[in-house]
């Protein structure tokens, strides 16, 4: 099964699980308009209500294209998870993109801290990983099929 998987899938699986994992580290801080740090900071679980499930759910879907990948025989299920991956990674990218730009609190009170932008980039490697698996033909570990059984040129 795992002679099965190809480099780009595991990249967008590594990306949904660096998405996870930058969904516990602190994404947003409060400081004071001199510029003083009040120490009270946010995870991505405590600053949202909502968008922490869906990005959850999104980070996830790399996942089951490494799953498919490893147990499908025919390439049409890896294939559709392949652009689920893409589509994920990219819808992911967007919404922590418009939550860095526009942070939960005043802006002149908010900092954006290193947890969103890891949480970004993560979900852009998610987006990479599942384009490059698009573009991917090759289907490792399987058999090809007899010639006699191929369709005529």
């Amino acid at each position: 099964m795992i002679g099965r998987l190809r480099t780009v899938d595991l990249v967008a699986a590594a990306g949904g699980f660096a998405l996870l994992a930058a969904m516990f580290l602190h994404w947003y801080g409060l400081t004071l308009p001199d510029g003083r740090a009040l120490g009270a900071e946010a995870t991505a679980w405590q600053a949202f209500s909502v968008l922490d499930i869906v990005l959850a759910l999104l980070a996830l879907v790399p996942f089951a294209l490494l799953y498919t990948q490893a147990t499908r025989d025919s390439a049409a299920v890896p294939v559709l998870f392949s652009v689920l991956t893409t589509v994920a990674g990219t819808i992911a990218a967007l919404l922590i993109l418009y939550r860095i730009a526009n942070q939960p609190g005043p802006n002149e009170f908010v900092d954006v801290l290193a947890g969103a932008w890891l949480a970004f980039l993560a979900a852009i490697v998610v987006a990479v990983g599942g384009w490059g698996s698009m573009r991917v033909e090759a289907m490792p570990g399987r058999p090809d099929r007899p010639v006699e059984h191929m369709p005529a040129p």
